[in-house]
């Protein structure tokens, strides 16, 4: 199994869909095969120059994340897959989370200080 890792540096990620289990074929939730800790999947929309794309993304543990907020997955990867005529990708990160907050953007939102003295 090919894994790919992904170069999210120029791109941006909000949260389309919160988390929710990633359930087998019978309703069993799934876990990771290592840790044995519950996998979940978000929906995420990745926004770069190329345009929009929806991808889901499964994490182990269910991400703090609610839909419309700002996130970077951690350590994304692709991994193809196909079986028999169906084929894809798969997206797999070992964390999401939530974007810092920056000041980029507030400082020119301000009024320019005033050159004058006023006297």
């Amino acid at each position: 199994m090919a894994m790919i890792k992904v170069d999210t540096s120029d791109t941006k990620f909000s949260v389309g869909v919160e988390p929710r289990p990633k359930n087998d074929m019978e309703g069993r939730q799934r876990t990771d095969r290592m840790t044995g800790t519950p996998l979940f999947v978000t929906q995420l929309i990745k926004l770069d120059d190329d345009g929009a794309e929806i991808i889901a993304v499964t994490t182990p543990g269910a991400p703090d994340v609610g839909q419309g907020a700002e996130v970077r997955p951690v350590k994304l990867i692709a991994i193809p897959w196909q079986q028999g005529q169906r084929s894809g990708v798969a997206f797999k990160a070992d964390a999401i989370e939530h974007v810092p907050a920056t000041t980029q953007g507030i400082a020119s939102a301000a009024p320019a200080p005033s050159k004058g003295s006023g006297s």
